[in-house]
């Protein structure tokens, strides 16, 4: 399960997209179709056309008016467990909620599912919320939504604050893929990966921090230097990216500033990429 939500509680988030229509709308678009040189030859048409319906014209401009005004949102939040820089919520709503303002754009998220299971593990319990979110969007001229254009979390209750978090974290993922923001977020490319459940649960487990005294006799500081020199000797951000995946492990039991350092040194050399290309 990923971790998730500004670094603070576990969520397994899914994306889906669509265009606006109703799922009970089979048939509306029909089951025939007139080839293009008129012969009147017939095809079965896609089901998946009979939910395609044209988005109204004014939200269309409203969301690419945003798209290029909108600068790379600042990442102001630090994920402790993976020690990186992270865009929190707050941080995309201070990106574009004044830009919504001034095209005249609305998004509002409605609660279409909310199921507590309650799991036992080791003897003990664990309430966890299986939530989905679904969207409007509004104009002064039009209204537009869709059954598929929803958002699908998992997300540990731990008291009266998970549900914000949840429609947070929903709403989060949604901006960022409806404006395409540069948040800078890391992405499944840079997460580490394994070839099963259990190697994965071992790979991303929290490490204890060695100590400076025990890093130093056990040769860390080896492959503490080293890591600095591929860091800075990175050939790009997917070079850079590889980098700290495959070391993730190694990296996250380093001393607490033995690890500070990799973290900003990392940091820096990607914004020297984005520099470049920007």
């Amino acid at each position: 399960m990923d971790r998730a939500t500004d670094g603070q509680v576990d969520m397994a988030a899914r994306d889906s997209g669509g265009d606006s229509a109703s799922a009970d709308r089979s048939g509306d678009v029909g089951d025939r179709v007139v080839d293009r040189q008129g012969n009147g030859r017939s095809c079965e048409v896609s089901r998946g056309l009979d939910r395609v319906t044209p988005i109204p014209a004014s939200i269309v401009q409203a969301i690419c008016q945003i798209k290029i005004t909108v600068d790379a949102v600042k990442k102001s939040s630090r994920n402790q467990h993976g020690g990186y820089q992270f865009a929190s919520t707050d941080d995309i709503y201070a990106a574009i909620t004044r830009k919504m303002g001034e095209v005249g754009l609305i998004l509002m998220s409605l609660e279409e599912r909310c199921e507590i299971k309650r799991i036992e593990k080791d003897g003990k319990t664990s309430q966890w919320a299986h939530m989905e979110y679904s969207f409007v969007l509004a104009t002064s001229k039009d209204t537009w939504s869709h059954p598929t254009l929803r958002r699908t979390l998992y997300i540990q209750v731990t008291g009266p604050q998970t549900f914000q978090a949840a429609q947070s974290y929903a709403e989060k993922s949604f901006y960022r893929s409806l404006f395409s923001l540069p948040t800078g977020d890391q992405d499944l490319d840079s997460m580490p990966q394994a070839d099963s459940e259990e190697e994965q649960a071992e790979l991303t487990a929290p490490r204890k921090a060695k100590s400076s005294y025990r890093a130093k006799k056990d040769g860390t500081d080896t492959v503490f230097n080293e890591l600095r020199g591929a860091i800075s000797g990175a050939d790009g951000p997917a070079d850079l990216a590889n980098i700290k995946r495959q070391a993730f492990a190694t990296w996250q039991a380093m001393p607490d500033r033995w690890r500070q350092i990799l973290d900003e040194e990392f940091e820096d050399r990607m914004k020297e990429f984005e520099a470049e290309t920007a």
